[in-house]
């Protein structure tokens, strides 16, 4: 792909286990994209970069790089650049050290920001997703031996991967540079070429077989095997680990099929979790809500019943069963006891339902149970009373009253001595 939309693009389906071109073909422009989907579902997409719309460059520093260091560079490079800095795309792809110049180095692609997002964008119209964008010189092979006879010598050989593609050629020059030349800028490239070896898998171009010929120049050239250009640049580009998507470019992780499909129903069962304990808590907090309110009830009772004791809202329920067992336990002479007493009652006070027991007071100190009674008339009230003597217990009647529809009394019982 370049800055140029309408440029035809070359495409191709490359099996790396097979080592194997699956399908291959040419478009007429970035428009045609969609036509191609199909080919792109499912598979890894590398998109090669024309090399008139990245610079590489080879940046040198006294200092070893680090972060800081690297931030910093576009702005080392601004008198470089003719472009604005701020509209340009920076990657670091390597850092080192080279021993010929005894510096530390920093290798930079560089391309517009303009032209990246228009490439990201199309493709991502035609539904292709892209997880490698690769500078077009680097998928050349580049072999960094020379031969070795030439590298003791005074001129040292120098190393350049050549090959023809579409209306030119394509020059690797070294680990980090190249450039393409136009056919008809071929000679004037090759004009600064001397003591160079060429290596090629595609025709020999008339202008390099004339510079073979002068002798004076010591170029050679060696015709390797011949493969498809689209081919050998989709190997060079799997090999390749430069990526220009970095940083705000980067590549989004992508999500499997079966993770889409079954997303939606994780995404309902969490939601359903986090329902299910929100109501958990709630319901907690009710009830908690409702224990805090009975302890305090319960506690003002207990004041109420027994005014001169300290309460302790956490010993209550032990404080009640001491109560319990103080009411229930008597003495050892046969003292008059509350419970046994009061389990002798529950019945009477069942059968006469409509008889309301206002008051119960028990004096354990004078053995006496008084009972402050409601009835609806006076014969309800005489039969209670009657019920009750029948126990076999002293019964004593207080004042009787009769207060419009009601009829109240006390009664009081005592152990017969």
């Amino acid at each position: 792909m370049s800055s140029q939309t309408n440029k035809p693009i070359q495409w191709l389906v490359w099996s790396d286990v097979n080592n194997e071109v699956i399908v291959a073909g040419e478009i007429s422009g970035q428009s045609e994209l969609s036509s191609i989907t199909q080919y792109a579902t499912g598979r890894q997409v590398t998109v090669i970069a024309n090399s008139a719309d990245v610079r590489l460059i080879k940046h040198h520093l006294e200092l070893k790089p680090n972060r800081q260091l690297l931030k910093a560079l576009p702005f080392m490079l601004e008198d470089e650049l003719a472009e604005d800095i701020e509209k340009l795309h920076f990657t670091v792809e390597e850092t080192g050290f080279d021993s010929d110049q005894n510096k530390h180095f920093v290798n930079l692609a560089i391309i517009s920001k303009q032209v990246l997002a228009s490439w990201l964008d199309v493709l991502v119209e035609a539904n292709i997703n892209t997880a490698k964008v690769v500078p077009e010189v680097l998928c050349l092979p580049y072999d960094t031996s020379a031969p070795e006879q030439d590298k003791e010598s005074e001129h040292a050989s120098s190393v350049i991967q050549m090959m023809a593609l579409a209306d030119g050629f394509l020059f690797r020059e070294s680990d980090w540079q190249g450039c393409f030349v136009e056919s008809d800028w071929l000679s004037l490239y090759l004009q600064k070429c001397q003591d160079t070896e060429f290596r090629t898998c595609t025709p020999v171009p008339e202008a390099l077989q004339q510079l073979i010929a002068q002798d004076d120049r010591n170029v050679t050239v060696i015709n390797e095997e011949p493969e498809l250009p689209m081919l050998v640049l989709a190997k060079g580009a799997h090999r390749q680990k430069s990526n220009l998507l970095q940083g705000e470019f980067a590549p989004k992780k992508q999500v499997s099929q079966a993770w889409r499909l079954w997303r939606p129903v994780v995404y309902l069962g969490g939601l359903l979790l986090v329902i299910s304990f929100v109501l958990k808590i709630a319901n907690w907090q009710q009830k908690q809500h409702q224990l805090d309110i009975a302890k305090q009830e319960l506690g003002e009772a207990y004041k109420a019943a027994f005014p001169n004791e300290k309460l302790r809202i956490n010993l209550l329920r032990r404080q009640l069963q001491n109560k319990v067992k103080g009411l229930a336990s008597g003495d050892s002479q046969g003292q008059f006891s509350f419970l046994p007493i009061m389990e002798e009652l529950t019945p009477i006070i069942a059968k006469y339902q409509t008889v309301t027991l206002d008051n119960i007071r028990f004096d354990s100190k004078r053995d006496e149970l008084r009972l402050e009674i409601v009835a609806p008339s006076f014969q309800e009230f005489e039969r209670f009373r009657v019920a009750l003597k029948d126990l076999g217990y002293e019964l004593k009647q207080g004042a009787v009253k009769n207060e419009g529809d009601v009829v109240s009394g006390s009664l009081s019982l005592q152990e017969n001595k």
